[in-house]
C-alpha cells in the first residue's frame, strides 16, 4: 500500500501564523528600528528572513539552522556531504 498524500488535520486556531521575533536594527531602506525574523518557504526552500515590518525590505535571508525548528520535518540525511558517482 502507498501513501499518494499527507493528510494534515484542520487547525485548532482560527488564524495561523508564524512567530516574528523582533531584531536589532534599523531597516536600511525607510529608517524605522522594527525588524523581525521569521521562516518562510520560497523557491529556493526554506529559508529564515529577516524583514522589515513597516515597508518590507529584506534584510537579509538565510539558510534555517537546527534550532529554528524550521522546516517542520527533515530529510535525516540533509546535511550528509554529497558523494561523488563515478
Amino acid at each position: 500500500m502507498s501513501v499518494d498524500r499527507l493528510l494534515f488535520p484542520r487547525p485548532d486556531t482560527e488564524r495561523v501564523y508564524v512567530e516574528r521575533v523582533p531584531v536589532d536594527g534599523a531597516c536600511p531602506a525607510c529608517g524605522v528600528a522594527k525588524l523581525a525574523r521569521y521562516p518562510v518557504a520560497n523557491f529556493l526552500c526554506p529559508r529564515m528572513v529577516v524583514k522589515c515590518q513597516q515597508c518590507f525590505h529584506h534584510v537579509s535571508v538565510t539558510r534555517p539552522e537546527p534550532e529554528d525548528h524550521w522546516p517542520a520535518w527533515r530529510s535525516p540525511a540533509r546535511d550528509w556531504p554529497a558523494s561523488r558517482v563515478g
